[in-house]
């Protein structure tokens, strides 16, 4: 039985077509991703994460015939972003990070408030939050942009319901269902990838 192919193959081929519109709209949804994805494996280095995301994506679009759609189209161009990965780690003599992607399943939101909390921690808790930091960027990455965006414009940049629901357009109650989905989707994605389904010495907030 033949595999069926996915949607992102005919954006590939509108790409290959020359469509500038389905180029730019590929460029600025990957870009912003791939560019996390680098920073959470070098050590928050952000020239060398700007240059492999500007590499990837030129790989990308290079080799974009041989995209057959078994796939989805991210998945495919993170792949060639990890090679990028080794291969610079390898020619710059440093160790990328190994991010496991794992979360307090019963409660995301104390997982997604470890990248606000207070500067003047010990020693210790600094370095959780920090790996916190990153695992949360690898997450991040396997999110719709829209399901990111209100994770990050609630959890890091502390907006309220309504704040994000004038920033959408979206009256405040689907403000609050996109929410709701985005977390769903942060946990789900994080329950497909390593099947890790609670996080040690994570506390659920007060």
């Amino acid at each position: 039985m033949a595999k069926p192919i996915h949607a992102d193959r005919a954006i590939a081929r509108k790409i290959l077509r020359g469509d500038e519109t389905a180029f730019r709209t590929l460029f600025d949804d990957f870009f912003p991703r791939l560019y996390r994805f680098a920073m959470a494996r070098l050590g928050g280095d952000h020239d060398a994460s700007l240059e492999i995301a500007q590499q990837t994506l030129c790989s990308a679009i290079e080799n974009l015939d041989q995209y057959r759609g078994e796939a989805a189209l991210y998945t495919w161009v993170s792949q060639i972003c990890r090679n990028a990965l080794i291969d610079h780690c390898r020619a710059t003599n440093r160790e990328a990070n190994r991010v496991v992607l794992i979360e307090d399943q019963q409660e995301v939101r104390a997982v997604l408030q470890a990248m606000t909390g207070p500067a003047t921690e010990e020693p210790e808790a600094l370095a959780r939050r920090a790996e916190l930091r990153r695992l949360i960027q690898s997450v991040m990455d396997h999110l719709t942009p829209r399901h990111a965006d209100v994770l990050e414009w609630k959890y890091v940049d502390g907006l309220s319901v309504k704040e994000i629901a004038a920033r959408l357009r979206v009256r405040p109650k689907a403000a609050e269902s996109l929410l709701t989905r985005a977390r769903q989707a942060f946990r789900e994605t994080i329950g497909a990838l390593t099947g890790v389904t609670s996080m040690p010495g994570s506390e659920r907030p007060e």
